[in-house]
Order: structure tokens, then sequence, then C-alpha cells
């Protein structure tokens, strides 16, 4: 008989509580944004040997990756890193790199198209690259130093993080 009793409160407390809730939203609904624009969402770690168009880790736009160059893997100093994207629309995307900073040296990003012809690199030491992708192409995105004398063993070591948006 306990057992049926509070049962039975159980099951009135919760559709009492439900009600209300459904009644408060009925009375006062949340807005939703129509033209709702996502940052970056996931942070990824980039995964070695990606030094190279053939070993290039996979990359999504809209997402996030977190790297590091001017260390040495595997017995290969590492000089750049290499990220293969798919445009599954026509669109303009936003890329943005987050990072270490130094007097002589910072990061670029340069795009390059499936074939491994340069599109486009991000100019001057700025944080952001622009570029207008076509549906059902591959792409791969390049992040590696700018500065005087390229990146040799001993110079900086840098922690970045890309990411991208696309925009209308």
């Amino acid at each position: 008989m306990k057992k049926t009793l509070l049962a039975s409160l159980s099951l009135t407390l919760m559709l009492s509580t439900t009600a209300g809730v459904a009644l408060a939203e009925e009375a006062n609904p949340v807005p939703v944004a129509k033209d709702l624009t996502l940052a970056s969402s996931i942070n990824s770690h980039e995964q070695e040997p990606n030094n190279s168009f053939e070993q290039a880790n996979g990359y999504f736009i809209g997402d996030a990756v977190i790297g590091t160059l001017g260390q040495e893997v595997g017995g290969m100093w590492e000089a750049y890193d290499v990220y293969t994207f798919h445009a599954f629309e026509s669109n303009n995307v936003h890329f943005t790199i987050e990072g270490d900073r130094y007097s002589d040296k910072w990061l670029q990003i340069s795009i390059y198209d499936s074939n491994g012809k340069y599109i486009k690199r991000s100019k001057d030491g700025r944080y952001f690259l622009d570029i207008n992708v076509e549906k059902g192409k591959e792409y791969y995105l390049v992040v590696q130093p700018d500065g005087p004398g390229g990146f040799q063993p001993g110079d900086n070591y840098f922690d970045y993080r890309v990411s991208s948006e696309i925009v209308n």
C-alpha cells in the first residue's frame, strides 16, 4: 500500500511539474536566432606526423585544431603542419590563428588545392585568412612560421590554435 501511494504521489508531482513547464513556455516563448553563426565548438589536437600533404590530418570547417611547431618529432624537425578539409558547400570561410608570437617570427596560414597548388596565405602577421571554397573540392591548410629565414632547428617553439567559421 505504501509503495502504491508513493508511486502515485511521484507520478502526480512529475505530471504537474511537466504541465507547469509547458504552460510557462507557451506564455513566454524563447526567441530563436535565425541567422546564427556558430564559433568553433570542437578542439582537436594534431596527430603526428602531419608534415606533408600525404600525412595531412583531417579538419572540418567550423572546428578548431591545436598544434605545435618547433620541436623534434620522430627524429624530424617540425617546421610546418598540414591539414586537409573538404568543402561540402560553396562558402566564404574565415580562418583564425592564435598562439605564441615572437619579435622575429609569427605563424602564417596557407591554403592549397587538392593538387598541391598554392591558392592564398595570410600576410603581414595577420591572425586570419578569408577564402572562398567550392562545393565538393578538397583543400590543404598549412601552418608554418612567417619570418626571416623560415624555420630552423633551435628556433622558437610555437603552440597554436587554428579555427574556422563560415561567413556570409
